[in-house]
Formats: C-alpha cells, structure tokens, sequence
C-alpha cells in the first residue's frame, strides 16, 4: 500500500480565473513550483496511490489574510481550509483523508476541533509552528497536543528549513519534537522533510522515540541533501521510521517514487555508497494507516 502523509489543498475548485495563476521559486531554489491547480489536478496527481492525507495550514488568528499555500477565494467564506480539506476528499472517499489544521492561539480552537473530527470527519492534524507562528512548546500548544493523545489523533508536523521571512525557524527545528514526544509519549508525531536541514537531528528523534515518525517529501530535487540525508538514516538503521510523501503540489508523488528508486544510480555514478532496495521499496510501501491509527 502507498500511502502519501504529505498534501496540500488544490487552490480552486473547478477551474482557475485567468490572472489567478500563481507561481513560486524559492521553495525548490530556483525551480518553478505551481500553486494555482484544482480537484482534478489534485485527484489526477493521487492516481499512483492507495491513500493521501490532505490539509491546509489554519492561518494566525490575528492575520486576515490566507496562510501559506493555502486556498483561493474560488473556494468562498464561510468555507475554510478543513471544509475544503473534507470536500475534496468527498470526491475520493476511498483515497483521500482529510486532516485538519488548528492553531493553539484562536480563541475557537476547541470548538474548531469538534466541528473537523465530528462533523468533516478529520482523521489527523497538520501544524506548521515556523508558518503559523505560535511556539510548539507553549502552554496553549501543549494543551491542543494533550487533547490530541488523548483521543488518539496524529500530528503531522511542518520541520525544517522555509523560505518564509516571517516563520521562526526556532519552531521548526526537529528538536523541538524531542520535548514534545517526551511530554506526550502516546501521541503519534510525523516530522516532515526529514527536518531537511537537520536530518541528523531528524533521525536522532525518530529513533529515540518509539511513537515519531519522518516523512521523505521535498527532499529528492537536492539531489546530494536527499542522498546524504537518506544515507544518514540507513546508517542509523532508523529507515523504517520514514513515511513515503510528496508535499504536494511542491512536487508529485511519482516523481518522489521514481527518485526514491533512483537513488541508487545517483550514488553509483557519484561513487558513493548505496542504500538496500528493500529499505526504499519499504518506505513506498509502508503502510502509514496502520502506525498512525488512521481509519
């Protein structure tokens, strides 16, 4: 089973106004990332897989305006991003999953969390610390991951690097999880990226802490981090604790498993060392539902 841990919410509905089409190049130094894409760009790109976790990243309460990637005004008020996370998984029952967003410092977070688990049917959470701006280790924070074990919901959690001027890296150093999982040793944790740059960090969590987990998106377009990083985790013999992702629409699933596949190649014609095949085919396949608790 392939299971994507990692996408984001397609900015339209249906179709894209002329003049809403919008672009990004920071994310993958240099190269052009589209963000403007619609369910059926969204549904088109899923086909290589069984399963993909979908969410939004809910915005700073004392901001108006849309968080990073995040939806267009073709999706219209009152919808916010967990609506449009449950909608567009309506349109896949049997393969899309909606996750939630929430952030710990709006004053309607727990009736916010009622609504997306009971009535939208959100299976997890997705939290961008660095991108929302609220510290992880806070007492507010804290509060919203105690509700989290208690009933059982993982977390997938933005780490790394951004390119955002305005998100604290300081929120989104994979160290922080070690505090988190040490408080809350019940509560399933995924760490994107690979904590990319900090995958030596990355790996030193997920390997001490039973219920945390990486995931492998946006690593493979920096060929030698993606190596290095892979590598690093092998040698530890933590590769077992990596969730297959593609962050989607930063890149797309087939590409993450054709370079995945790839990855041997790079090193034989670098001359480096390479990775067991039956480390890599286990990260595509490993089965997310099941070490997450996801129904």
């Amino acid at each position: 089973m392939i299971v994507d841990v990692h996408t984001h919410l397609p900015s339209h509905k249906d179709h894209i106004p002329p003049g809403d089409e919008k672009v990004e190049t920071t994310m993958r130094s240099g190269e052009t990332v589209h963000l403007t894409n619609t369910i059926a760009d969204y549904l088109r790109s899923m086909e290589p897989l069984d399963k993909a976790f979908l969410f939004g990243i809910a915005p700073r309460p004392w901001q108006s305006s849309r968080s990073f990637l995040e939806v267009s005004d073709d999706w219209p008020p009152p919808l916010n991003h967990n609506d449009v996370a449950a909608e567009v998984a309506s349109h896949a029952p049997d393969k899309i999953i909606p996750f939630m967003s929430l952030h710990p410092l709006d004053t309607g977070v727990n009736e916010e969390y009622d609504r997306a688990v009971g009535d939208l049917g959100c299976k997890g959470i997705k939290l961008g610390p660095n991108y929302q701006d609220f510290d992880p280790l806070g007492t507010e924070a804290f509060r919203l991951f105690a509700r989290l074990e208690h009933d059982g919901i993982p977390i997938v959690f933005h780490q790394g690097t951004s390119p955002n001027w305005d998100a604290p890296l300081t929120y989104a150093h994979p160290l922080t999880t070690d505090r988190i999982a040490m408080a809350f040793p019940r509560l399933k944790i995924v760490v994107a990226h690979l904590g990319h740059p900090w995958q030596t960090d990355c790996l030193a969590i997920v390997r001490k802490h039973p219920n945390v987990w990486a995931d492998v998106s946006a690593q493979f377009y920096r060929p030698w981090s993606f190596w290095e990083g892979m590598r690093l985790f092998h040698e530890w013999g933590v590769t077992n604790k990596i969730l297959f992702a593609s962050d989607w629409p930063v890149t797309l699933p087939q590409d993450n498993i054709d370079h995945l596949r790839g990855l041997n190649k790079f090193a034989k014609d670098h001359h480096l060392p390479g990775i067991p095949e039956d480390e890599i085919e286990g990260i595509i396949n490993r089965d997310a539902l099941d070490i997450l608790g996801v129904e």
